[in-house]
Parts: structure tokens; C-alpha cells; sequence
């Protein structure tokens, strides 16, 4: 099946625009700030800690940074990032199903099983990802789109990281140039966004931060969004074309 990119990108605002949609962007924007705000402290911390000149104490000064030590910073931000991820892999589950609301199972089901493999997936599709684009910028595309599918092989049907990459390069085989269209789409999306914002907002103060925070976490769940879409009119079309196909009723010995 050719990937239908206009579809993807408008049934992502469709999405996105649901009663689940806007819940995700409201708990990813509060984690988000959360998540913002705890690493300011780390770094203000690691700031005071430095040997800086008299008069450099005040520039020094984080905006959004929290009146703890760093110490308590640092364990509020790995639990935000973990509640981050629990997340995430609801807001696949619910995209990738194209409910309208947040069921019981989506953040019940096998959930330390399917963190686990998304943290361990995130850092192998990571590290893929950063030596393709260190040996040359291509394959670092390449090894990117093949593996869009990763994360969401892994919360949609609870595979495991290794199973889920095999299977999510073996998705994208055919469509991989639609889906580095669709990828680039986004990607440019992000950057208007940001781009924007940037005029919009002076850049350094606690509400401009808040603000892209908030900008950035809606873009999340589009991206979220419209990655499901594609991925479930490729899984349907393999579907179809498996039924179709008598040899796929033949069981592997």
C-alpha cells in the first residue's frame, strides 16, 4: 500500500482535537513543565557550584528553577520522566486504537513490561540513529524512518524492543520515502513552531519557557498522532494483503 500522507496529517488534527487528545496535552505539558522547571534547578545548582566571578552570581540565575536542592531536582526529574514515558505509551495505545477516550486497559496492560522495552528501545534506536548520522547524514535518515515504528510496535501490541525493531523495519520496507516526507512535515512543523514562539515570546523568562513547553507538547501528540495513522494504514493494508495471499495460511513448523 502506498502511505496516504494527507490523510495521516489531517486525521493527526482530527486526533489530536479529541477528548483523549487534549487530556494527553494537558498531562504531557504539566509533566513537560515539570520536567523543565526540575532541570533548571540541576543546572542553577551546577552553576553555584562553579568558581564564578563576583559580579557573574545574579546572571547566573535559571528562570523556572524550584526552591529545592539539588539533590531532591534530580529524583523529581527521573520520576517525571518516567511518568513521561507511562504516558506516552497510553497516548499510543489510545492514537493507535482511534478511541475517544482513555480506557482502563491502555494504562494498565503489561505497563512495567512495555516501559522497560520502550526505555530499552529509545537508547538502541538512539545510538543506531547517532552512528548513522556521525558515518553520514544518510543513513542516518534512513536508519530514523525504519525505525519510526518502534515505540509503537512495543505499546500497541506489547512486543519486546528487539522484536519490535525487526518488525518495525520490516513496516516501513516500500514506503520509506512517504514516510521521510511525512517525518519532514512534521519535523518542519516543529520548527515554525519554535521559530515562532521565539518572536512571540523574549526568550529567557519563566512564560516564554512555559510557553514553548506548551507549543511543544501539543506538537507532541500531533506527531503521536499522525505517526499512528500511518502505522495502522500500513498494518491494515498488510493485513488485507496477508488474507488475500494463501500461502500466509500455511503455519510455520
Amino acid at each position: 500500500m502506498v502511505l496516504r500522507i494527507r490523510r495521516a496529517l489531517g486525521n493527526g488534527v482530527s486526533k489530536t482535537l479529541t477528548k483523549a487528545g487534549l487530556v494527553f496535552i494537558v498531562l504531557l505539558g504539566v509533566g513537560q513543565i515539570v520536567l523543565l522547571a526540575s532541570t533548571n534547578t540541576l543546572t542553577e545548582a551546577f552553576l553555584a557550584g562553579l568558581d564564578l566571578p563576583a559580579g557573574a552570581t545574579q546572571s547566573s540565575s535559571v528562570p523556572l528553577s524550584l526552591p529545592v536542592s539539588a539533590t531532591a531536582a534530580g529524583i523529581l526529574a527521573f520520576v517525571a520522566l518516567l511518568v513521561f514515558q507511562v504516558i506516552t505509551v497510553v497516548l499510543i495505545r489510545v492514537m493507535a486504537a482511534d478511541q475517544q477516550i482513555i480506557t482502563h486497559e491502555s494504562y494498565t496492560r503489561r505497563m512495567g513490561w512495555v516501559v522497560l522495552n520502550s526505555i530499552a528501545a529509545g537508547i538502541i534506536v538512539g545510538l543506531l540513529t547517532m552512528i548513522g548520522f556521525v558515518i553520514l547524514v544518510i543513513p542516518g535518515l534512513f536508519l530514523t524512518v525504519s525505525l519510526l515504528f518502534t515505540t509503537v510496535y512495543i505499546a500497541d501490541e506489547d512486543e519486546g524492543f528487539i522484536s519490535a525493531i525487526r518488525d518495525s523495519w520490516s513496516l516501513t520496507s516500500g514506503n520509506r520515502w512517504r514516510l521521510f516526507g511525512l517525518f519532514l512535515v512534521v519535523m518542519v512543523l516543529f520548527m515554525i513552531v519554535s521559530f515562532a514562539s521565539g518572536l512571540a515570546v523574549p526568550s529567557g523568562s519563566p512564560f516564554s519557557q512555559v510557553i514553548t513547553a506548551v507549543l511543544t507538547t501539543i506538537l507532541v501528540v500531533y506527531q503521536m498522532a499522525v505517526l499512528t495513522d500511518a502505522y495502522r494504514q500500513l498494518r491494515n493494508e498488510n493485513g488485507l494483503r496477508q488474507r488475500s495471499d494463501p500461502s500466509s495460511d500455511v503455519t510455520d513448523m
